[in-house]
């Protein structure tokens, strides 16, 4: 019998075994990073993905959501790329569970959410943050964006089998109630911060440079960051790549001390 390598590589995911790119490359024919420059995808851990990760996931039939908005999209639509977006996940667990499972989403296997952090910041984040709190933790977004995959040559999406299997199941690990932030031990950031942390081409700067940013803000690696405002969302996505304890802030107000 022959095994295609897409049912390889969501047998690895199932057994949520990382899976590294240059073995990825050599089964769907997608070229990967240099050798000695290879990372190795967990979802646990990552939340946003390289170009070259990015590329191989979808190559190997990973499901992909566009989260821009409808202006962008207009732009440049993305054949065979669900559209969704933060704000269309605002029903009851059975109508959100029925929704994504509509679109073909699968609890276990990958989603790529796509975004362009240039003209849109923060729209793919948003779609990350609320899919990993609804339950569905191997879900990411790409560095740079839409712009830097089609730069780098956008492999075939391939439209979703049929029905997913999806089921919401609440992970609150990443919000903050803002009327209880008070007694917890937390350093607020305002995400008016985050284009601090981009490049001028749209993508996020290195793990140093981020570290020195949030150094001079009196804000260290073993901070527990609550992150508010219009971005919060993009921002503590950075941060939980970055490895940080990060959380959003979700409700209105806040006792929370902002960081200088």
């Amino acid at each position: 019998m022959i095994i295609q390598p897409k049912s390889l590589i969501i047998a690895a995911f199932l057994a949520a075994t990382p899976i590294v790119v240059g073995a990825i490359a050599a089964l769907t024919g997608v070229a990967a990073a240099p050798a000695g420059a290879v990372d190795v995808i967990g979802f646990d851990r990552k939340w946003l993905l390289s170009v070259d990760e990015a590329r191989a996931v979808i190559a190997s039939g990973a499901i992909v959501f566009d989260a821009r908005n409808a202006g962008l999209r207009a732009q440049a639509p993305i054949r065979n790329a669900e559209v969704l977006s933060a704000a269309d996940l605002a029903g009851s667990d059975a109508e959100v569970t029925e929704q994504l499972r509509n679109l073909g989403l699968n609890r276990n296997e990958p989603a790529i959410v796509l975004g362009d952090p240039a003209h849109g910041l923060g729209e793919d984040a948003a779609l990350v943050l609320s899919l990993r709190s609804l339950g569905h933790q191997r879900v990411a977004m790409v560095d740079g964006g839409l712009p830097a995959l089609l730069a780098a040559g956008l492999p075939t999406i391939q439209v979703p089998f049929g029905p997913g299997n999806f089921e919401v199941a609440h992970n609150d690990s990443w919000s903050l109630d803002a009327s209880h932030a008070g007694a917890r031990d937390f350093q607020l950031v305002e995400s008016d911060l985050s284009p601090e942390l981009l490049t001028p081409d749209g993508r996020v700067k290195s793990a140093d440079q981020i570290a020195a940013i949030l150094a001079e803000k009196g804000i260290d690696r073993d901070a527990r960051i609550a992150t508010a405002g219009n971005r919060a969302a993009w921002l503590a996505t950075i941060l939980l790549d970055q490895g940080y304890d990060a959380r959003q802030v979700v409700g209105g107000g806040t006792a929370l001390t902002a960081a200088n």
